[in-house]
């Protein structure tokens, strides 16, 4: 894998939920990101702070605190299906753009939302989401 992050952001009214990672194809490997996933989030929770920011954004989110072993449970049981119909589900969702600087490279965020669901390998000629 090339690179990969992830984070989200919940609140009462609203939240953000991001991931990003790339790799070469013949690289995907699931039971290995769900490894990662699981060891990175048990390395967080060895801070302090870290653990009363876990806590404090459950609570707030949900108004209870679930234990890491939920949540490393919880990863275990992803499958590849469940994969595809999340990120199905996010890609029919508008897109949320943020950008600063020079834009007047930028696609409407019109455009944008076309070729996040476009299937078609050729996309706007003005910029490509995807190398």
């Amino acid at each position: 894998m090339y690179s990969a992050t992830a984070f989200n952001h919940s609140y009462s009214d609203s939240g953000i939920f991001c991931i990003h990672a790339s790799s070469h194809p013949s690289h995907l490997e699931l039971e290995r990101a769900k490894m990662q996933l699981q060891s990175v989030l048990l390395m967080n929770l060895e801070s302090r702070p870290v653990v009363f920011e876990d806590i404090g954004r459950q609570v707030l989110a949900t108004g209870t605190r679930k234990e890491p072993e939920y949540f490393i449970q919880e990863i275990a049981k992803i499958t590849s299906d469940d994969i595809h119909n999340i990120a199905s589900r996010m890609l029919k969702s508008k897109a949320s753009v943020a950008a600063l600087g020079d834009l007047k490279h930028l696609p409407s965020l019109k455009e944008i939302d076309a070729d996040l669901v476009s299937k078609e390998k050729l996309r706007s000629k003005r910029f490509s989401l995807f190398s």
